[in-house]
């Protein structure tokens, strides 16, 4: 039997809906509890190369030959009618464990002043350099950015993480002087590395769509219910932090080298979100393109199920 992109489909939303699998890494699921030897979370499955394996007792059948021993199938004719008749309601979301340092108390940077602030010659570089980038002054002032005018971050652009008014986490980019084009504060700090952050958290919880960018500032472009994960490598934590959110769809705005990873993304999030995969033109990202244009390319694309997303994924 040819093994279809359609019933991969189908096969995945068995082990989600009704044996619980979720999302691991590289293509590989995890089942709860493997069916063959009952250990917790050591039966992977990877529909992508169509097989499986129990990290514990070894036993690796074919994905379908695992729905026939379960629901005790014997011909394929039966496993197809039990697929396609089968009413699965509801996703089970089996949140992957995440070994989460202890996060610490926050503090802005020293020299911190917020961007409508300051009549010094880096006070106005810092306010032309917000608006050549598209932004309101005061809009920006009112999220609490602002810039570093002493210290080890003068002349950094210092973007605020806020969650439900605490700050978490803070972006500095280099706009005047010498120094890395990102200064972000490491675990000492924050206690918590970038992985375990989403700029504009909030925003999972108050809105039912969002727009998932890779950095602060292309977020921000794409006003109050744009997020961001700090980078094209989406960790589990931040994975688990979205599918358990009350939002509902998510819009992928990565950047244009980024196109795989988007897939990849779109893939774990498609059982449990409505997910849609925009591309962008090469070499723009978001705040490059501004949001009107990117909400051109947002309206001509249409939300992706499994099959949508494979068949882009063959196409890279």
């Amino acid at each position: 039997m040819q093994v279809t992109n359609e019933f991969k489909s189908k096969l995945k939303t068995y082990f989600i809906k009704r044996l619980g699998a979720y999302e691991y890494r590289n293509g590989w699921m995890k089942l709860p509890v493997c069916p063959y030897c009952g250990r917790e979370n050591k039966m992977g499955i990877n529909l992508s190369t169509y097989r499986s394996n129990c990290f514990r007792c070894g036993e690796h059948p074919r994905p379908a030959q695992m729905v026939m021993d379960i629901e005790n199938l014997d011909e394929w004719s039966e496993l197809l009618r039990f697929l396609n008749s089968a009413d699965f309601t509801t996703y089970t979301f089996h949140e992957e464990k995440v070994e989460l340092a202890e996060k610490k108390l926050v503090y802005l940077p020293e020299g911190f002043q917020n961007i409508k602030y300051g009549d010094s010659q880096l006070a106005n570089t810092m306010r032309g350099y917000i608006k050549k980038r598209g932004f309101d002054v005061q809009a920006l002032s009112r999220m609490g950015v602002g810039y570093c005018n002493d210290g080890p971050l003068f002349g950094y652009l210092i973007i605020p993480f806020y969650y439900n008014g605490e700050l978490r986490y803070y972006n500095a980019r280099l706009v005047i002087g010498n120094g890395p084009r990102y200064n972000n504060p490491n675990k000492d700090i924050t206690g918590l590395g970038k992985e375990f952050i989403i700029y504009n958290h909030d925003a999972l919880y108050m809105y039912r769509s969002v727009y998932l960018c890779e950095g602060a500032i292309n977020a921000m472009t794409m006003g109050e219910r744009g997020i961001a994960t700090m980078g094209k490598a989406i960790s589990a934590y931040q994975i688990n932090e979205i599918i358990k959110s009350p939002v509902e769809r998510i819009i992928i705005l990565l950047d244009p080298d980024a196109k795989e990873q988007a897939i990849n993304l779109a893939l774990k999030l498609v059982s449990y979100k409505k997910v849609k995969v925009v591309y962008l033109p090469d070499d723009k990202d978001c705040n490059d393109l501004g949001r009107k244009k990117v909400f051109r390319y947002i309206c001509s694309t249409h939300y992706q199920d499994y099959n949508d997303l494979m068949q882009l994924k063959n196409e890279l």
